[in-house]
């Protein structure tokens, strides 16, 4: 018989129950939970309970799903990128004519920040997705941030290029190009990706998605100086 986990193992086993929600698309059943989180079934039924208990999940027959608390508390997740793609974002996806997303290095892999999605593009993004391997924009994060991925043999040429691309990572018949955003010390924190159909040239979108990148780094570091001054 296992014993029980206390202390570290509680939050751990906690979130493990989150992030397998969050794979199943925000709802799960007790038996999914269990073979998803590797936790005994008693386990996952007693923290399940707490965090019904304190609103971080909820339950729905025999179902659980994300809870109210939880999604209150990740609206504050990477406030400026998401403030400047919400005003940014949509206007450059309808000139483009291509959807739009923003991501950051965030728990060893390439999480989206933010995105804007034309309806026509059978594209699912939302704040927190892992993106898949291969995307282009995590093969441009990881080319930056190389304990994202394992060595990517084209890493040195997307240095050296500034921008990266993929041909049906995200959906048949689309393909991605992503350049990076810098934040206000220089570091590359993010990537803008733009989601194209497959016949179209991505190389044509770069300088335009340079030019906002470059944009949106001078924004986040013009936000960034009342902080440091105040």
């Amino acid at each position: 018989m296992r014993e029980p986990i206390s202390g570290r193992g509680v939050l751990e086993g906690a979130f493990a129950l989150l992030e397998a929600l969050n794979e199943h698309g925000g709802q799960a059943g007790l038996t999914q939970l269990v073979q998803a989180s590797g936790l005994p079934k008693t386990t996952v039924h007693r923290l399940l309970d707490q965090l019904v208990d304190l609103g971080a999940v909820e339950r729905s027959d025999r179902r659980y799903r994300i809870g109210s608390r939880v999604f209150r508390l990740g609206r504050f997740w990477q406030p400026e990128l998401r403030e400047l793609a919400r005003e940014w974002l949509p206007v450059l996806s309808a000139r483009m004519r291509a959807s739009l997303v923003l991501a950051v290095p965030r728990e060893g892999r390439a999480l989206v920040a933010a995105g804007a999605v034309l309806p026509a593009d059978d594209v699912q993004v939302w704040p927190g997705m892992p993106l898949p391997p291969g995307t282009a924009a995590g093969r441009l994060l990881a080319a930056y941030h190389p304990a994202l991925a394992e060595p990517d043999a084209g890493a040195h040429e997307i240095l050296s290029a500034g921008y990266a691309i993929e041909s049906e990572t995200i959906a048949p018949g689309l393909r991605c190009v992503a350049v990076p955003v810098r934040t206000p010390d220089g570091r590359v924190g993010a990537a803008l990706a733009a989601v194209l159909p497959a016949h179209r040239d991505p190389v044509s979108s770069v300088a335009g998605l340079t030019s906002t990148a470059r944009s949106f780094s001078a924004a986040l570091a013009a936000s960034a100086r009342p902080n440091r001054t105040g």
